[in-house]
């Protein structure tokens, strides 16, 4: 019997203490993004810092302090991601943003674009499961990880899969939903932690995720 029962005992920890690191994650993601619709600006120390707080227990490593702002602070050990994302639709060619640039320079219409990205952490840990809507290219954002010319540069486009199930999400009128117009902004945070030291022989603590939008 014992056979049978210790492995059963040992799944059931493992699976018990992983839904707590869920909640717990869920709680932090919503938070931080909570305070990032209110203008808080993660590209900074302290504001990294007091999420490293936030996620206490869940070891979200943050490095030592730094002045002004990094919109990558991703080189910390630990077992915690966190991206901070703002992203916008750009409507059609007649849309104000399309038309504010001249129908020559615009490259983005009818899509969704960067408009921020901010990440700190534990960069090893930042794959598509961690990073859902896909990394915006440095090269198009300053040091507060804002993107200056998101109607022109078409480097600043959500692509691939994201594209299509932002989309999907929001812009398919269903009856109960409206559409986002032009210039509408949507402020997302994704937090991923990984669980390793759950993992007991064979039975591994997987990582656990969380997104909201706001």
């Amino acid at each position: 019997m014992a056979v049978l029962l210790v492995p059963m005992l040992i799944g059931a920890f493992v699976v018990g203490m992983n839904l707590i690191r869920s909640i717990q994650c869920n709680q932090v993601c919503r938070d931080l993004d909570s305070m990032y619709i209110h203008g808080g600006d993660f590209s900074t120390y302290p504001l990294q810092q007091e999420a490293s707080k936030l996620a206490q227990g869940l070891n979200l490593q943050v490095g030592a302090s730094f002045a002004g702002n990094e919109q990558s602070n991703t080189g910390n050990a630990g077992n915690g991601i966190v991206t901070v994302t703002q992203i916008m639709w750009i409507g059609g060619t007649t849309s104000a943003n399309c038309i504010a640039v001249g129908a020559s320079n615009y490259t983005n219409q009818s899509s969704f674009v960067y408009t921020q990205q901010i990440q700190f952490g534990n960069g090893t840990l930042a794959n598509a499961n961690a990073v859902t809507l896909g990394q915006c290219p440095a090269a198009v954002m300053n040091s507060s990880g804002i993107v200056q010319n998101y109607v022109t540069d078409s480097r600043a486009e959500i692509a691939g899969a994201a594209q299509t199930n932002l989309q999907s999400l929001w812009q398919v009128g269903d009856g109960t939903t409206t559409p986002l117009t032009d210039g509408q902004v949507v402020y997302i945070v994704e937090t991923y932690f990984q669980s390793p030291d759950l993992s007991v022989g064979s039975l591994s603590g997987n990582g656990v995720f969380a997104r909201y939008f706001f």
